[in-house]
């Protein structure tokens, strides 16, 4: 074997082999017999030994690595072997192992159906951010937050006031995204997905649909942040880990199988990943998942305001 090949670094062996495995100097070692050309010629077992640490994850990562690359290596030579004593290797293959997908987008389809539910969302995000911001922590920071409190309105309507101006940016910004992917898959070749992606006008209708129900979500969700906060910098820094709360359910749905069930389309944000995954690839969604996933994200963003308002009645919003 090549060194570095099979992305495998290959290092020559320390003096004491056994010794350097045991303290981790090295993950494994490989030592090959003096009888291995022998026995290879003779078309015998080439005897071999892997020293390794089974305490050691490392060590075990990486034997199971190597027996994985032998074993390939050892049914190519007893191939080549039947083949020079004139006889078809394929005898000795008593099963053929057809993969057939039957999904209709296959792998590309998938995960571009993953990724469109992320753009969505994060453009939700991104859109009512600064607003968020500067509605509040940066009122407070102009000295105009304490006039606008002084006036005869409830701080009901002022937080209501705050969150409809930021719904307005986060609406746009889905609306902008939505019509930049419509256009992007109008126009581009169909080739350039594989051929099998379809994210039409309907499609993208649909799914802007389905992602409705986290404006309202998200805009509550970056106002009363931004209430709690007392600087526009702390804003930034608290908003900026909330982004993780978008990110999350992508990364979770493309490492676990989590199907979609009553309690899961009820969750924010998990909800409108798996029902925008599902309607850019086409599949029927149940009306139960579509009324769990608007209820379930509205009485959030419900609960999301009555805090903001709180906050507000507080004195120290004013900083």
């Amino acid at each position: 074997m090549a060194p570095n090949a099979n992305n495998v670094d290959t290092v020559v062996a320390p003096a004491d082999p056994e010794m350097a495995v045991r303290v981790g100097d090295v993950p494994i070692v490989l030592t090959i017999d003096e009888r291995y050309g022998l026995a290879l010629r003779d078309g015998r077992p080439a005897p071999l030994t892997l020293l390794m640490d089974e305490s050691d994850k490392g060590s075990n990562k990486a034997a199971r690595r190597l027996r994985t690359l032998l074993g390939v290596h050892e049914r190519t030579l007893n191939a080549l072997r039947l083949q020079h004593r004139g006889v078809d290797p394929a005898l000795f293959d008593s099963v053929e192992l057809i993969v057939d997908d039957v999904s209709s987008d296959g792998a590309s389809g998938q995960l571009l159906a993953s990724l469109l539910p992320f753009l969505f969302i994060m453009s939700m995000v991104m859109g009512g951010f600064y607003l968020a911001i500067d509605t509040t922590a940066g009122e407070r920071e102009r000295r105009s937050l304490e006039p606008l409190l002084a006036l005869p309105l409830s701080r009901a309507s002022i937080v209501l006031g705050k969150f409809c101006a930021t719904l307005a940016f986060v609406v746009l910004s889905v609306t902008l995204t939505a019509g930049s992917v419509w256009m992007l898959f109008r126009f581009a070749p169909t080739d350039l997905f594989g051929g099998q992606v379809r994210f039409d006008g309907s499609t993208v209708f649909h799914a802007v649909a389905l992602a409705s129900p986290l404006a309202p979500f998200i805009a509550a969700l970056l106002i009363t942040v931004s209430a709690w906060t007392r600087s526009t910098k702390e804003a930034q820094t608290y908003l900026g880990l909330l982004m993780v709360i978008p990110m999350a359910p992508f990364f979770v749905l493309q490492f676990l199988s989590v199907r979609a069930t009553a309690w899961s389309v009820a969750i924010p944000m998990l909800a409108q990943y798996q029902l925008l995954e599902r309607a850019t690839l086409g599949e029927a969604i149940p009306r139960s998942f579509i009324l769990l996933s608007v209820g379930g994200t509205l009485l959030c963003a419900l609960l999301l305001l009555i805090l903001a308002v709180h906050l507000y009645t507080r004195e120290r919003v004013l900083g």
